[in-house]
Parts: C-alpha cells; structure tokens; sequence
C-alpha cells in the first residue's frame, strides 16, 4: 500500500507540472526568452530587458520562494539552443549590480538544447541562515530572431529566494530532464527524473560557440518535444499504478479462492467445559 502510495504521489508531481512541459513551445518572446527558470520561478520575463544584466527584468523582488539551507537545485525551461549557462547568487534582499553576484553555485554547462534540465547547486557558505534572503542568477548565450545581426547575445535572469531549514522546506521541486535530441534517434540522450543533469565544466570557456549551429528540421518544435517526454513518463508512471493495482487485486482474489478450498475455510473449534471442569474441543 505504501509503495502504490508513494507511485501515485510521484505521479501526482509530475502531473502538477505537466503544464510546463511545453513550457518554451510558443512561450519564447511572449513570456520568456531562449531559456527560462522553472524552479525556482523567476522575474516577469521582458523583451526589452533580458539582455541587461544582472537580472533581465525591469522588475525587483516581488515574490520569494522558500528554498532549502541544502540539497537545493535549479531546473531550466529551455525553449531554443543556448550556450555558456552559468548560475550565481547575491545573498542580498535586492541585488542591482553584476558585482553582487559573485558566488557560482553550478559550474559552467557549455550547451543547452530544447527541454527541460535540472541541475543540483553547490553547498552555500555556512554563514548562511534560515532567513537569509537571496537571488539566484541565470546567465546564457544564445541567438534571439535576427537581434545582434543573428549571433549570440548574453541573456540574463533571476529567481529571488529565501532560505529555510530542510524540514521546513515543502515545496513540490520536481527535478527532471528532458532533452530533445532523445527523441532524434540519439542513442546517447537520456530522460529521468529525479536526477540532476551533469554539468560541464569548472572553468568559464572564453571561445565563442559554434555560429553555424543549425536547429532541428524536425516538424516538432522543441518544446513540443519535450511536452512529448514529460508526458511519456507521466504515462509511464500512470501505467504502473495500474499495474501494481491490477497485480494486488488479483493476488488477493487468489489467496481468498484458496482459502475457501482450504481448511482454513472450516469453523473455528470451540473449546468447552465438562461437568467436572476439564475442557474437551467440539468439531
């Protein structure tokens, strides 16, 4: 019972956040640019700001998200093909500076493709307390329509947070990954959930990407992929409720038909008393 409990409510998180999983699919310069946080959510997303740093939004903190003193992870929506991710974070209550953004929690990924990923962050220093407010910062390249003559700009975008104790920490943080070329015959793509991505490298990369990159000729954008994935395994874990369900009930159907062909289907003996007080078993 409890593992068909634990299956349900599994499936009952990925269910939550289903509906980000085309988050990215038609999203891109209508709610977010190339890449977006997931979780922690981040400042409402501008066009006319995502290139400016250090958070690429004209708002300030608005919202703060509970986020745990350990274990802690962010996860990106990624709507197009992005370059030189980098995380920071300014244990500040309102950074405006690059210069407040100094300690990188993830080391450098070198790419990105359309999906979703999730990567665990590094221990924050031990100064830091429950109640420590801060702000978690997104740096990317990546190619926007025809923006900087068609090559890659640097984008930006922060996720503002407030530090509490793990067990006070009850937020439902899916941490999943979602890659598109798993879904183009890449025998080396993987998709699970549950598990941070790997990231690339210690040290920031001073080349510029690859300007010829070419997206997919897919039909499928890829956000609608990764739509595709996050619902195949919510159909994956669906499926195996049912299945676990199915399996119990006809376990139990069996083990009552043979317990009425058994003895153990017979009453009960009573055990009773003689006139002279010795007990004596009645069939």
């Amino acid at each position: 019972m409890r593992f068909t409990t634990a299956i349900a409510a599994a499936g009952s998180l990925v269910l939550s956040h289903v509906a980000h999983a085309a988050h990215g699919d038609g999203d891109e310069g209508s709610i977010m640019g190339p890449v977006a946080f997931l979780w922690p959510p981040n400042r409402p997303w501008n066009a006319a700001f995502d290139n400016i740093g250090p958070c690429g939004s004209q708002f300030g903190v608005s919202n703060r998200t509970k986020y745990p003193l350990s274990q802690g992870s962010v996860a990106l929506s990624i709507a197009d093909d992005a370059y030189q991710i980098a995380f920071y974070v300014a244990f500040d209550n309102n950074p405006t500076t690059q210069s407040q953004f100094q300690e990188q929690v993830v080391n450098n990924v070198t790419e990105v493709e359309p999906g979703h990923q999730c990567y665990k962050i590094d221990p924050i220093p031990s100064t830091v307390k429950a109640g420590t407010n801060a702000t978690i910062q997104l740096e990317y390249w990546a190619k926007y329509g025809n923006e900087n003559g068609g090559k890659n700009e640097s984008f930006y975008a922060c996720a503002d947070i407030t530090f509490v104790e793990d067990e006070d920490f009850n937020e439902q943080a899916i941490c999943f990954n979602v890659t598109v070329p798993g879904f183009d015959g890449d025998p080396t793509s993987t998709t699970g959930i549950g598990a941070p991505a790997a990231t690339a490298t210690n040290a920031p990369s001073t080349s510029s990407p690859d300007e010829t990159k070419k997206s997919s000729s897919s039909g499928l954008s890829g956000g609608a992929k990764a739509g595709i994935a996050v619902g195949s395994i919510v159909g994956a874990i669906a499926i195996g409720v049912v299945a676990l369900l199915v399996y119990r009930r006809k376990r139990r159907t069996g083990y009552l038909e043979r317990r009425r062909a058994s003895k153990l289907n017979d009453p009960i003996p009573l055990n009773k008393r003689n006139v002279d007080g010795t007990s004596f078993t009645s069939h």
